[in-house]
């Protein structure tokens, strides 16, 4: 019976690709998954949100952001694009990524402690006791809890999504519950940063040594390239890392601890779609490994379509029901209500990301690097002008127009690569 049914959806499918070009049993076995996935953390993420919307103030929260924030800037200054090189080997059958990643991203992160070290001292000599233990703690643990996460990387490479799925669960799920329980009891922000981390690093180091016990067969296999690609790539996260978390950073110092809980708030639900394009996104990139030039462009005008017609169809129905949503499960945050829409638009213009997977699939550093140059001046000037003029808003708007600028260069990137490729491959 099973079978049965299972034999006419692959049927389905497989009539299906003749209208949208791609390999839909590919994307259906790995897409069904990560809807699974992807749905029991949204829940999760909602529970969260909604403990901490009752049991934190607005002040503890934003101070939280804050904190977590700066450590996410320093751990910037280590191998921090480590996981797209991992990624790309294990998609290559270079399975020994994994482990060499791990350390070489614990060995390139003395920055991160020295740094962590430094501004923990300067909050001290300013009696903030807050920011400065709760930056030692946070930047002691990141570069652990960075390496060990690689497996969610590795194993996207190898395409094992049932194992992405279970293990990503599981590593996004527990913390999060123990998260809340420590929510309810506390809204000190240096007991949530330490929440935070502990759970988090402790999760991660136990399904990344799962992942090497199941892939250990191979993992002498090593992509003597890797660390230099990563390097590069590294490199450019550290600009376009600070230009995605510094909207942190400027909104606490020109509007407050509270506007930026409002914020976050605002920006919390829509941003779960990042989890699901993250994953959609990988698996194009794994797929354009092995495929030529020529096969790519016949399907990326279809991808593209259908990326932009779902995109639409999601960002229009969450900006009708988001007053209920927030009436019913943030009523301490009803002001974000209407940023909240307004940020939702940036969905629409990431749905031009298969033409940067392409860019990735193929490591070209130089059109990477032009692409993240264009994030980071765009993103940070629109940041400051925003925030200066508009408050708030003028940070919600700047993200999306720093989105629009993003997509429109890739689009430009792409086409000239894979007309070079085409043109050489002739």
């Amino acid at each position: 019976m099973f079978a049965t049914i299972q034999e006419k959806i692959t049927r389905f499918l497989r009539w299906s690709e003749r209208y949208t070009k791609i390999d839909m049993v590919y994307f259906a076995s790995g897409g069904s998954l990560s809807l699974l996935g992807q749905g029991l953390n949204i829940i999760a993420s909602l529970a969260l949100a909604v403990a901490v919307s009752h049991f934190i103030s607005k002040d503890s929260y934003g101070v939280y952001k804050y904190i977590v924030s700066i450590i996410t800037i320093l751990s910037l200054f280590s191998l921090n694009s480590i996981g797209s090189a991992v990624f790309q080997s294990a998609a290559e059958g270079l399975d020994g990524a994994l482990i060499k990643g791990f350390w070489e991203n614990i060995r390139w992160s003395v920055v991160i402690f020295v740094g962590t070290l430094g501004l923990s001292l300067y909050y001290f000599s300013a009696h903030n006791d807050t920011l400065a233990v709760g930056v030692l703690i946070g930047g002691m643990l990141s570069p652990f809890l960075a390496s060990a996460s690689l497996f969610g990387s590795f194993l996207g490479g190898k395409k094992d999504f049932y194992r992405l799925t279970v293990y990503g669960i599981l590593d996004n799920v527990i913390p999060v519950l123990i998260f809340i329980g420590v929510v309810i009891i506390t809204g000190n922000p240096i007991v949530l940063v330490s929440a935070y981390f502990l759970t988090n690093t402790i999760a991660g180091l136990y399904f990344y040594r799962r992942t090497i016990l199941v892939y250990r067969a191979n993992m002498h296999k090593h992509d003597a390239g890797m660390l230099g690609y990563s390097k590069h790539l590294s490199f450019m996260g550290i600009l376009t890392g600070i230009a995605s978390n510094i909207d942190q950073i400027i909104l606490f110092h020109y509007v407050g601890a509270s506007q930026l809980a409002v914020y976050n708030f605002a920006t919390a639900i829509p941003d779960q779609m990042k989890g699901p394009i993250r994953t959609i996104d990988s698996m194009v990139q794994a797929r354009f490994v092995n495929h030529s030039a020529v096969e790519i462009k016949r399907s990326m005008r279809n991808k593209i379509f259908l990326y932009v017609a779902s995109g639409t169809a999601v960002t229009l129905a969450y900006i009708a029901i988001a007053p209920f949503i927030f009436h019913l499960l943030f009523q301490n945050y009803a002001e974000a209500i209407w940023y909240s829409q307004i940020y939702a638009l940036w969905i629409i213009p990431v749905c031009l990301d298969p033409l940067s997977s392409y860019i990735c699939s193929r490591r070209l550093i130089a059109e990477q690097y032009i692409a993240n140059v264009v994030y980071t001046i765009f993103q940070i000037a629109a940041l400051f002008i925003g925030v200066i003029f508009w408050g708030l808003l003028g940070v919600v708007i700047a993200r999306i127009l720093t989105r629009v600028a993003v997509s429109a260069t890739n689009f430009v990137l792409y086409r000239r690569a894979i007309e070079r490729e085409i043109s050489a491959s002739v």
